[in-house]
């Protein structure tokens, strides 16, 4: 019986030993953040004439920010794809307005084909005038051009390798 009450303090101390000296399993790895989506916003009025889809001539202002933009892209780390997405305002009807942004998002892709991005990693469609970013009251026509400027704009958003 002496024995038996030696031994479980003994047994009772090498388990509480033994589990002490265990290397703990490793904590899972952490998700990966989500993928940072670059986002750039140019107004169509710097790159196109009213009602135009072809790059300017005069645009120069329009032209300067997308030379800078595909010069960023290819200097800069990797992407997966880029997101071309030409908007309009609610000035005529809504399939014309499809029709006008989409020919704009095709402009600017071409643009940044032109200047080294990979076709293959370009995506472009237009949304018409479904995404407004103002509201304006109806006025006459060239003030409410003017209001509805920022609604006309082609918006770029890359996604990085990996994303």
């Amino acid at each position: 019986m002496n024995a038996m009450k030696l031994a479980v303090p003994a047994l009772l101390a090498t388990a509480t030993l033994l589990t002490a000296c265990q290397t703990p399993a490793p904590a899972p790895e952490p998700a990966p953040p989500p993928p940072v989506v670059q986002n750039q916003k140019l107004s169509t009025d710097g790159l196109f004439a009213f009602g135009k889809s072809e790059i300017a001539a005069d645009g120069v202002e329009g032209r300067t920010q997308l030379d800078a933009f595909a010069a960023d892209l290819l200097a800069g780390p990797p992407f997966e794809i880029v997101h071309v997405i030409g908007h309009s305002d609610r000035i005529g009807s809504a399939d014309a307005n499809v029709a006008l942004s989409t020919r704009r998002a095709n402009s600017v892709r071409d643009y940044l084909v032109e200047k080294g991005v990979p076709a293959d990693r370009i995506t472009a469609v237009g949304r018409g005038s479904v995404e407004p970013v103002v509201e304006c009251e109806d006025q006459d026509r060239d003030a409410l051009i003017a209001c509805l400027a920022p609604n006309r704009r082609v918006e770029i958003r890359v996604v990085p390798a990996g994303g």
